[in-house]
């Protein structure tokens, strides 16, 4: 063996080990849509904001044959994925996909343990499983030595959303990513808005009912389809409706955005996705002295929203906490992804 080649096995053997010893922490927040779910599959826009609780995953470097083992804490469930060994239909798969998709894209495949302990709620409207992708993605880049992108790190994380929505908006991981407030239309992508969420919280309120994303989009559509003129000047209000929000949110001008969230559930409840365990929560919401409450995400279940006064927040809690099994007091977190190590 030449000389040369001694010393390049010899650095990548260094740098292998240095690998193997590096723990690289990133995490990512949940999101909330404020308004304009549901008329956003029309084309309408719509309003999203990052929430403070976080999804946190840790990347560790294993040594041997290469592998990826996915533990998640929330779940209770660890599996291990290897070359034509992938279980598919796994729901800790898209956090491997996403690992993969980082190491192909940094050109280093080296075999890892990911270790994911996630705050946000699953299958309740807040972007879990986007939250865990954009976290993972920025963890591997980190425990190879590289800073990805946030461009990157959306992307591929958005490639793991597909594999467990089909065909998600983009919402959950440009909010996961990128933080603070968006502003979201189909055909024109997103736009981030200037905003000081601090004034304000967000409490939300479980419905105790298992939400469908699929079964109230396709419900929605064939009500569109059945009284198109008849809906179709309540889909151009909501993205009139969604503009102003997002001028209100950039005013400051929290009262308003609040009287504008009650409008939305207004019009979600014309389309047929409310029912009255939720019309409960959101006027009890109200009544306790939140600024506006409305569902958010799907509706048939799941979680409304309640936009409070800090000063409120505890008090809108308290009467949510007696009629609903989880109520959760959160803030908008102005910073998307972020890398925690490597230590």
């Amino acid at each position: 063996m030449s000389l040369l080649a001694w010393l390049g096995l010899r650095e990548r053997k260094v740098r292998e080990s240095r690998w193997r010893r590096v723990v690289a922490r990133a995490s990512a927040p949940g999101k909330v849509i404020l308004v304009g779910e549901h008329f956003v599959v029309e084309n309408q826009p719509a309003i999203a904001v990052a929430l403070d609780l976080r999804a946190r995953v840790t990347v560790e470097p294993l040594e041997g044959d290469f592998r990826v083992i996915v533990s998640s804490r929330n779940l209770g469930r660890e599996e291990v994925f290897r070359p034509r060994e992938v279980n598919e239909s796994s729901p800790l798969y898209p956090p491997y996909y996403a690992a993969l998709k980082a190491m192909e894209l940094i050109g280093r495949k080296i075999p890892l343990r990911i270790l994911i302990d996630s705050e946000i709620p699953p299958a309740a409207g807040m972007g879990s499983s986007a939250s865990v992708a954009v976290a993972t993605v920025a963890a591997v880049g980190a425990v190879l030595g590289i800073k990805l992108s946030k461009e990157d790190i959306s992307r591929l994380a958005y490639q793991a959303e597909v594999l467990v929505h089909g065909r998600p908006s983009g919402i959950d991981n440009t909010i996961a990513t990128y933080g603070g407030a968006i502003a979201y239309r189909k055909s024109e992508g997103f736009l981030e808005l200037e905003a000081d969420f601090s004034p304000v919280s967000l409490v939300l309120a479980d419905s105790g009912i298992p939400r469908n994303t699929g079964e109230m989009v396709r419900k929605v559509r064939a009500l569109l389809s059945k009284y198109p003129r008849v809906l179709e000047p309540l889909y151009h209000a909501a993205g009139h409706l969604a503009i102003e929000a997002g001028k209100a949110i950039e005013a400051g001008d929290f009262e308003r955005l609040g009287e504008l969230m009650n409008v939305n559930h207004g019009m979600l409840a014309a389309v047929g996705v409310s029912n009255l365990t939720l019309e409960t929560l959101v006027y009890r919401a109200r009544e306790a002295g939140a600024l506006g409450a409305k569902i958010t995400g799907a509706g048939g279940g799941g979680f409304i929203v309640a936009l409070c006064w800090k000063e409120d927040a505890e008090k809108v809690a308290e009467a949510l906490r007696e009629i609903s099994p989880r109520v959760i007091v959160g803030s908008v977190a102005s910073e998307g992804v972020r890398v925690e190590g490597p230590s």
